[in-house]
């Protein structure tokens, strides 16, 4: 899990500000951006929480947009086709139903820790 730091909580708050801050020390903030005001640190503080509360659906998305990436070969129309591929992917129905429950816990991520279906083995055409 991603530990949340006053830099991304200033980010989040104001995300065209530049500013340093060392150590994850409020009082080391230098502010480099005269036009947007300081967020007090109790609002930093309120934002970083908030931030940590989300961040289990942040992991979540982004573990399942991974799992998607690396079975994307697997939607391609020829992949499948024996017309057009030659070996050809068998079971590519297997993988539609694997992306579309992976899908389905990124899109909505439970408020446990998910379990993702294992991806299917791939079954070539001989």
């Amino acid at each position: 899990m991603t530990t949340i730091t006053m830099a991304m909580a200033i980010q989040a708050l104001c995300p065209t500000a530049q500013f340093s801050i060392t150590d994850n020390d409020y009082s080391s903030l230098v502010w480099l951006s005269p036009d947007i005001p300081i967020p007090p640190e109790s609002q930093v503080l309120a934002e970083m929480a908030t931030l940590q509360a989300e961040q289990p659906f942040v992991d979540c998305k982004n573990e399942a947009s991974k799992l998607l990436y690396l079975t994307d070969w697997t939607t391609i129309s020829d992949v499948a086709d024996p017309i057009k591929s030659n070996p050809y992917l068998t079971n590519q129905a297997e993988f539609l139903a694997y992306r579309s429950a992976v899908r389905a816990i990124g899109v909505n991520p439970p408020t446990t820790a998910p379990v993702f279906p294992k991806v299917p083995t791939e079954q070539w055409s001989s």
